[in-house]
C-alpha cells in the first residue's frame, strides 16, 4: 500500500510538471506574438574587399519556417547545410532542419582608411526576436584603430595576423562604427561615451521621473567626423555640449517602449514625450499641440489630462483614443488629434464642441455648437444655411441673408442686425468669434431666426416657432 501511495505522489508531481511546462510553452508562444525567442551570434570577418558575415540563430525548433530580409548589398548567400533554403534579390525563406541555422553573405565594400559605418547590415527574421545578440569581429586588415557598437564590448585583441573584438547585449541588428583614431571611454549609468579626451558628464543626465532599469544600452560618439545621427542604441553628436541628446533619447525609447502607435501616427510620440516627460520635442509641431492643450485646460484639469495619459501605457494610442481621453477631460468634443494626424506641420488649433446631435426641423444637420461662459452659441452660417437661408459674406464681419422675401444683415463690428431693414442693436458678445468662426448665442438666434433651441441629454433640436 505505502509503494502504490508513493507511485499516485510520483506520478501526481510528474504529471504537474508537464502540465507546468506546457503551459509555459504556450505562454511564451502567446505572448511572443508568434515570434521565436532565440539567441544569435553574427561572426564577421573584415577585410580589404570588404566583408564576410555569417549570423547563427540557436535553438530553433525543426520546421520552423522563417522569412529573412538581407542587406542591400549582400552577395553569395547560403544557408545551414540540411535547410531548406530559398533566396531571391533581398530576400528569402528558410525551413530549419535542426536545432541552429546560419545564413552566411558576403558584402563587397571599399573601407575608408579613417571611418565606417555599418548600419542594417545584418539580416532581419521576421518570425524571430533575439533575447541576446554576440558579434564577433575578425580583422584580417590590421589597421588597428577602434570599432565601436551600440551594445558592449566584451574583447579586443591585436594579435599577429588578426585583431579581434567581441560586443554582446540586446539588441538585434546593433549598429557598427569603426575609426583609425582611438578614443578614450567614459561609462555612465545608462551606457558608455566615446570621445577624445576623458568626458565630465552633466548633473542629472539619467535623471528620468520613471525606473531606467528595462531602458536599452545607449553608446556615444563624440566626434567631427561622422554627422550627427541616431542609429539603433547608437548616438554621434559633435561635441560635449550636445550630450543632454542621451536624456531626450532615453525618454523616448522609454515612450516608445511602453506606448504602441499606429504607423502612420509614430511623431505622436514626441506629443507624449513632451506632455508627460517634459522632452525635447523631435517635432516642433507636437511642442505647439502640447502648448494649446495645456492653455485650455485647469490646473485640476491638466493634472487629469496627465493621469490619463498615464493609463494608456501598454495599449494603443492613436488620435481617436487621444481625442476621446481630452474630451472626457474637458467635459466636452475635440477632433484636435484627428486633425493633427498627418505630421506635417503646422499644427490645427484646439477646438472644443458640445457632441450632441443637432437637427433643423428633424432633419441631423452636420455642424456642431459651442458652450462658453454658460452660453449656448451656434454657428452663423451654417445654422442660416440649414435653415433654408442664401448666404453672402460682404465683409470680414458682415453678412446678407435671404429667404424668399426675408432679408437679414448681420453686422458684428456694430453689434447690429437689419430684419427687412429694421435695425435692432444686440448686446455685446451676442456675435462672437471661436476659434476663426462667428458664433450667435442661443437667445439671439431665437429672436433673430424666430427657431426655438430645444435641448436634451442626446440632442439639440432647432424648430420653427411658426411665426
Amino acid at each position: 500500500m505505502k509503494k502504490v501511495l508513493v507511485f499516485l505522489l510520483l506520478l501526481t508531481a510528474v504529471s504537474g510538471v508537464l502540465l507546468t511546462v506546457q503551459w509555459i510553452g504556450y505562454e511564451k508562444r502567446s505572448s511572443a506574438s508568434q515570434k521565436v525567442i532565440t539567441n544569435q551570434t553574427i561572426e564577421i570577418d573584415v577585410k580589404e574587399s570588404g566583408f564576410m558575415i555569417k549570423q547563427t540563430l540557436a535553438s530553433v525548433s525543426e520546421g520552423t519556417n522563417l522569412t529573412m530580409r538581407l542587406p542591400a548589398d549582400a552577395e553569395e548567400v547560403s544557408c545551414s547545410k540540411g535547410d531548406t533554403c530559398i533566396t531571391s534579390s533581398q530576400s528569402g525563406t528558410i525551413t530549419v532542419k535542426g536545432e541552429n541555422v546560419s545564413i552566411q553573405y558576403t558584402i563587397p565594400a571599399s573601407l575608408s582608411p579613417r571611418s565606417f559605418l555599418l548600419n542594417n547590415w545584418q539580416a532581419a527574421f521576421e518570425e524571430m526576436t533575439p533575447a541576446k545578440t554576440t558579434l564577433l569581429i575578425t580583422d584580417h586588415t590590421k589597421r588597428g584603430g577602434q570599432w565601436i557598437s551600440s551594445i558592449e564590448q566584451k574583447a579586443a585583441k591585436q594579435l599577429s595576423e588578426i585583431d579581434f573584438y567581441s560586443f554582446e547585449g540586446e539588441a538585434e541588428r546593433p549598429p557598427l562604427f569603426w575609426q583609425k583614431e582611438r578614443l578614450k571611454e567614459t561609462q555612465f549609468s545608462g551606457g558608455a561615451i566615446f570621445a577624445r579626451d576623458t568626458v565630465q558628464l552633466p548633473s542629472g543626465l539619467m535623471d528620468m521621473p520613471f525606473s531606467t532599469e528595462d531602458l536599452p544600452r545607449q553608446t556615444v560618439v563624440i566626434s567631427s567626423d561622422i554627422k550627427p545621427q541616431q542609429l539603433d542604441g547608437l548616438l554621434f553628436i559633435r561635441q560635449q555640449s550636445d550630450l543632454n541628446t542621451i536624456h531626450t533619447n532615453a525618454v523616448y525609447t522609454y515612450v516608445k517602449k511602453h506606448f504602441i502607435f499606429p504607423a502612420d501616427e509614430q511623431w505622436m510620440a514626441s506629443f507624449l514625450a513632451v506632455s508627460l516627460y517634459n522632452a525635447k520635442p523631435m517635432y516642433m509641431k507636437a511642442a505647439e499641440m502640447k502648448e494649446q492643450v495645456t492653455d485650455i485646460l485647469t490646473e485640476q484639469e491638466e493634472k487629469k489630462w496627465e493621469e490619463a495619459l498615464l493609463q494608456l501605457k501598454g495599449k494603443e494610442v492613436n488620435a481617436v483614443k487621444l481625442d476621446q481621453v481630452l474630451s472626457a477631460v474637458k467635459g466636452a468634443q475635440t477632433n484636435f488629434f484627428k486633425e493633427n494626424k498627418s505630421s506635417r506641420p503646422p499644427s490645427l488649433p484646439l477646438v472644443f464642441f458640445d457632441g450632441r446631435l443637432v437637427t433643423v426641423e428633424d432633419q441631423p444637420v452636420s455642424f456642431h455648437v459651442k458652450t462658453k461662459n454658460g452660453l449656448l452659441y451656434i454657428p452663423l452660417e451654417d445654422a442660416a444655411k440649414a435653415l433654408g437661408f442664401s448666404v453672402q459674406k460682404v465683409s470680414p464681419q458682415q453678412w446678407r441673408m435671404k429667404k424668399g422675401v426675408d432679408v437679414y444683415r448681420f453686422d458684428a463690428a456694430r453689434n447690429q442686425v437689419y430684419v427687412n431693414n429694421h435695425p435692432h442693436l444686440l448686446y455685446e458678445r451676442a456675435l462672437d468669434q471661436i476659434d476663426g468662426i462667428t458664433y450667435i448665442d442661443k437667445i439671439w438666434f431665437q429672436k433673430v431666426f424666430l427657431f426655438e433651441v430645444k435641448e436634451s441629454n442626446e440632442a439639440i433640436e432647432l424648430t420653427s416657432y411658426g411665426l
